[in-house]
């Protein structure tokens, strides 16, 4: 028997907002009553923030499945698919925004400064303390009554709201020693830059020179930036995206692996069936089979 495709919804940041603008914010109950699409598979195109604050279910992101309690802050970047299930009575605040929206009043890449947006992180959730919660519930009750007040002037308050939370979460994800030192802020700088080279490029450019020389950096220098800011070296990044890819592809698209593998820029089906398999214990096919019940 076959596996049925689940098929991807891609939603657009841009349908949302009354303010006409690239933000938009609900109470996670509101949310699912009026969305159609919160408990299949879909991906957005701008940023995700979700802080439950009652309640309880499952979030099933890229292929990992949390447990939802009260105080947990997920935040995700654009592309990671997820779906909503098994909701015992949950709700929350659940905001999105795009990099433009945010980057009016701030700087472009300061999105990419916050750890738990890096493609690195394999980990888009943090259980807040009694404390920060507390906090970030009550400035997540503000931002709702600010947006849904419909003010000339609430994209700037919201904005402004919005980069509290961020940093808060900042302040608490696992930041490495050297986070405050001159060499460290340089290399997080630089891990964005390279990361942002990676989502681009990741589907032509498997070689850790070739994004080395695109950074103007030696690839010995790009693999001790990578290391000293996620105990991962260069190469083990690019290989991450290109395996994260084909697995949405092979759980979530019409597509057979020969023509992932093509899609990929692997040479044939075979080498990147090994490559595959080499880095995820699995073969492509096995992998579908082993996951395909956590989507059911």
């Amino acid at each position: 028997m076959g596996i049925a495709k689940l098929g991807i919804k891609d939603l657009k940041c841009a349908s949302f907002g009354s303010l006409e603008i690239e933000f938009d914010m609900q109470a996670f109950k509101e949310f699912q009553q009026e969305s159609e699409v919160f408990d299949i598979p879909h991906r957005h195109d701008c940023y995700v923030l979700f802080l439950a604050t009652s309640g309880g279910g499952s979030h099933l992101i890229d292929f990992k499945k949390y447990e939802i309690e009260s105080g947990m802050l997920f935040l995700m970047h654009p592309g990671m698919i997820h779906e909503w299930k098994e909701m015992e009575d949950l709700d929350g605040y659940l905001m999105l925004f795009t990099a433009d929206f945010f980057s009016q009043r701030y700087n472009n890449n300061i999105l990419l400064n916050f750890p738990f947006f890096s493609i690195s992180n394999e980990n888009p959730v943090i259980s807040l303390n009694p404390e920060e919660f507390k906090k970030i519930r009550q400035i997540s009750r503000w931002m709702l009554e600010e947006y849904l007040s419909n003010k000339l002037d609430s994209a700037q308050m919201l904005r402004s709201y919005l980069n509290i939370i961020l940093t808060k979460a900042g302040r608490l994800f696992d930041l490495k020693k050297d986070h405050n030192s001159q060499d460290g802020h340089h290399h997080r700088l630089v891990l964005a830059q390279f990361e942002q080279l990676i989502d681009k490029h990741y589907k032509k450019k498997h070689l850790v020179r070739d994004y080395a020389s695109l950074l103007h950096l030696t690839p010995n220098y790009l693999n001790v930036i990578c290391k000293s800011q996620t105990e991962k070296s260069a190469g083990d990044l690019i290989r991450s995206r290109i395996i994260l890819e084909a697995k949405r592809m092979l759980l979530h698209e019409d597509m057979s692996v020969s023509e992932i593998s093509t899609e990929l820029n692997f040479e044939d089906n075979a080498y990147f069936s090994r490559f595959f398999k080499k880095y995820t214990g699995s073969s492509p096919i096995k992998f579908k089979k082993e996951v395909f019940h956590l989507t059911k």
